[in-house]
């Protein structure tokens, strides 16, 4: 099974495992125990990141170092060894170390590489919570990182070649943010698990579960994508947050000289315990959802390689042409004083009101005739909205064929 978008798009976890649908994983494994989802086809990711694109990108995208780094059994290896001028890395250096042993990591590709932008914003959307990518370039018979423990679920797809991995007990439960593994005072238990982790196939780590893998005789390239854990004490603060903005008393300032006037809290936990009591009257949690889902909207921007050309052709739109919404630009259209505004990007775009039926018909729908478009406007006033819509970068045309 090759990368298949409609899938991702489904269910991202279930793409992810190559199952047929996510609900067990979820009910039952996700935050709780490690999955080793096998998978027979060796070629499943082999649309989505090869060992023949990464070289590309090392040699011509000119990274700067953190960017690309190179450790050698959990030790960094120094950048001075590797670094050009100005914090660039130097690719044929980094090529030079790579076949001497050390690991090459690829930090945040899912900004430089629109494969793995595109699987971030759809675990993103399904999960609500912000998503990451490190590519793990290790040589045969090496290890990366000794065992240790993350403070997020992390996802390890096996791109090619294979690993080594080993579970082991004697990490944290639910270990938060600022509760990192340090190798001083953190020791692995006993071994839990080994298994050989091969091309195709998946791991799921939950955050605080000890790990380590080392190659086989081949090269192993692999990705993975962590998903930041969003705890209810997290989801308590945003709501909290989000009350303040609107009542009055969680704006006033704690009692004056807290730590001198009330040093063992009697007083002051009688008050907080009243205001909490009536907190539920006041908790708008869709808005605080919405917001948090704005704002993962615009970290994922799909990377389009018309922008330019299609705003100079926007003016330009006829009937016969095709119009379609841009994939995996998420958008809604909200209908406020009259007006149609479309929500976006981290952007807002204000239209007429007689608009609204245009947006809300264009959005996730598939490719359309420009003159076919179901919405009551006449085509000149059509035409003036699909300009706009391409020029902003929300819509595309494609050309009719000249008879």
């Amino acid at each position: 099974m090759k990368t298949d978008v409609p899938a991702l798009e489904a269910d991202a976890l279930a793409w992810l495992l190559g199952t047929a649908d996510s609900d067990d994983f979820r009910a039952n494994r996700l935050g709780r125990t490690w999955v080793h989802a096998e998978h027979p086809d060796r070629s499943r990711f082999a649309d989505l990141l090869s060992l023949g694109q990464l070289d590309e990108i090392l040699g011509t995208h000119a990274i700067r170092h953190p960017g690309i780094r190179l450790v050698r059994a959990d030790q960094d290896v120094p950048a001075s060894e590797y670094i050009w001028r100005d914090q660039m890395v130097d690719p044929a250096q980094v090529a030079r170390l790579f076949a001497e042993g050390a690991t090459v990591i690829f930090g945040a590709f899912h900004d430089r590489h629109e494969g793995m932008r595109r699987l971030c914003a759809e675990l993103t959307r399904q999960a609500t919570s912000r998503t990451q990518t490190n590519i793990y370039l290790t040589p045969p018979d090496s290890q990366g990182f000794k065992p240790h423990w993350d403070t997020h679920d992390v996802f390890v797809l096996q791109i090619e070649g294979s690993k080594r991995w080993r579970i082991y007990g004697g990490g944290p439960e639910q270990p938060l943010k600022d509760q990192k593994f340090d190798p001083e005072r953190h020791e692995p238990g006993g071994v839990e698990a080994e298994f050989t982790l091969k091309s195709g196939e998946v791991l799921y780590i939950p955050r605080g579960i000890m790990h380590a893998a080392v190659t086989t005789d081949e090269i192993s390239l692999h990705v993975t994508l962590g998903v930041i854990a969003y705890t209810w004490a997290d989801l308590l603060v945003d709501t909290v947050s989000e009350v303040a903005e609107r009542v009055t008393a969680w704006r006033e300032g704690a009692p004056f000289g807290l730590a001198l006037q009330d040093a063992d809290g009697s007083r002051t936990a009688e008050r907080l315990r009243g205001m909490l009591a009536e907190l539920g009257e006041h908790v708008d949690l869709a808005a605080v959802i919405a917001e948090r889902q704005r704002a993962f909207d615009d970290l994922y921007r799909p990377r389009e390689t018309d922008l330019m050309r299609q705003a100079l052709a926007a003016a330009t739109v006829g009937e016969d042409d095709q119009v379609r919404w841009r994939s995996g630009v998420p958008g809604q259209v909200e209908r406020r004083n009259g007006r149609a505004v479309i929500v976006a990007t981290g952007r807002e775009v204000d239209f007429p009101g007689a608009a609204a039926r245009t947006l809300e018909t264009l959005i996730g729908a598939e490719p359309v005739r420009a003159g076919d478009l179901d919405d009551g406007l006449d085509w000149e006033s059509r035409r003036t909205v699909l300009e706009a819509l391409v020029r902003e970068g929300f819509v595309a045309v494609e050309r009719s064929e000249s008879p």
